[in-house]
This record gives C-alpha cells, structure tokens and sequence, in this order.
C-alpha cells in the first residue's frame, strides 16, 4: 500500500509540471499570436498607405502627361498658324511674280524679296531725267500697268522708297530720294491705287543695295522701290495669342 501511494504522489507531482509547462507555453505562443496580429496590422496599414501613395502619383503623372500633351497639341496648333501664313505669303509673292513676269522680261524693274519683303525695284533712269524729280513721258505707261496689278491686291499695303548714290550733297540726295518717291506714289494714287494702303519715304543714299564704288553699282543704288508692307497682325497674331 506504502509503494502504491508513492506512485499516486510521484504521478501528481508529474501532472502538476506538465500543467504548469503547458500553461506557459500557452501563454508564450498566445503572445507570439498578438505580436504576430499587430504586426499583421501594421503591415495592413503600411500597404494601404503605399497604394494611396501609388494612387496619388499615378493620378498627378496623369494629369503631367494631360498638360504636356496638350502644351504640345498647342504649340503644333499654333507652328501650323504660322506654316499657314508662309504658304498664303509664298502664294502672294508667286501670283505678283507672274503678273509682273512681261515688265521684268521687258527689262522695265525687278522683283526680289528684300529683308523678307516682297520688293519691285525700278531704276531712276527709266523714271526720271539726272538729278529731277519729274516723271518722263516714257515712263507714265510702265507705272500704269504696274499700279493696276498692285492696287488689284486687296487689303495690302505699300510703300514707295526713292534711294540714291553717294555722290553729291546728302541733303540734296535725301531731298531728291523724297520727291521722286512722292511724285511715284502720287501718279499711283492717281491711277486707282488706294491712297490709304500707300505710304512714300526717302533713304537718300542710306540704304544701298551695292557698294557705291562702281559707275555701275551707283547705277544700282539711283532707284525706286515699291515694298509689300507685312500683315504683322496676320504673322504675330498666333504667337501673341494666349495658349488654349
């Protein structure tokens, strides 16, 4: 009976260890499961916080891309304007070309574009006696048909230049330049060239169109020119625009 009871206290005693161990290794693996829960949350947390950040930067990359592209559809817009208006220019200038092509072949002026503008250049000896201001018979027929087709460009604009060469007084030479470009845009106004799209001006020797170091590079710079003013509302307008 002795051995018997001892066996009872010995298994007791075995018992209560393993309840005690298990208990505690409950509670180790119970916290173990908290920690590995917040842990969980955090990270839940943390990914919910990189997909709005995610979210965010794609929705500001796709309004960058919505603006960029269309600051570029504006600035091809606007280069498209300007091609426009050099196409309707190039048109001009070849239509005044042709119109003018028997006057040119008759050896009467020329036509070049100068500094960008259309220009007709007559010589003074065709237009006038050395040294006056006054139109010669000869050349009132020539001034007639080259009126005719520049006044039939509607809208535009003129000016008529005289420019001499160097020799002489600058003050004579400015005064002369003045008068013969007067007296030519006056002869236009005359024969149906409207008189608000026509300006004159005299250069006297100061715009050359060669070096006065020749007789014939004088001969040159004695002329007349009629310039086609630019539309500078046309060819600006879609630069000074503000963008759509």
């Amino acid at each position: 009976m002795k051995i018997l009871g001892l066996i009872v206290v010995l298994l007791a005693g075995c018992a209560t260890v393993d309840r005690a161990k298990y208990d505690t290794d409950v509670a180790g693996l119970k916290k173990q499961v908290k920690e590995l829960e917040s842990g969980n949350a955090q990270l839940f947390s943390e990914r919910g916080t990189c997909q709005q950040q995610l979210s965010t930067c794609q929705t500001d990359l796709a309004n960058t891309r919505s603006k960029g592209d269309a600051t570029l559809a504006s600035a091809l817009k606007r280069i498209q304007e300007l091609e426009n208006i050099s196409a309707a220019q190039r048109a001009i200038f070849d239509k005044l070309r042709g119109q003018l092509d028997s006057l040119v072949k008759a050896g009467k002026l020329s036509v070049s574009i100068v500094r960008g503008q259309f220009t007709v250049q007559m010589s003074d000896k065709i237009l006038f006696d050395s040294g006056r201001y006054e139109l010669k018979d000869t050349a009132e027929e020539t001034l007639i048909e080259l009126t005719g087709i520049l006044a039939g460009l509607e809208g535009r604009n003129w000016q008529v230049s005289g420019h001499t060469d160097s020799d002489g007084d600058d003050d004579f030479n400015w005064k002369l330049s003045g008068n013969r470009s007067r007296v030519v845009l006056a002869f236009m106004i005359e024969h149906a060239m409207p008189p608000n799209h026509v300006s004159f001006a005299g250069y006297g020797k100061n715009a050359p169109t060669a070096t006065n170091d020749t007789p014939e590079n004088k001969s040159l710079n004695r002329r007349i020119e009629i310039v086609l003013i630019p539309d500078l509302e046309a060819l600006l307008g879609p630069l000074t625009q503000p963008p759509n």
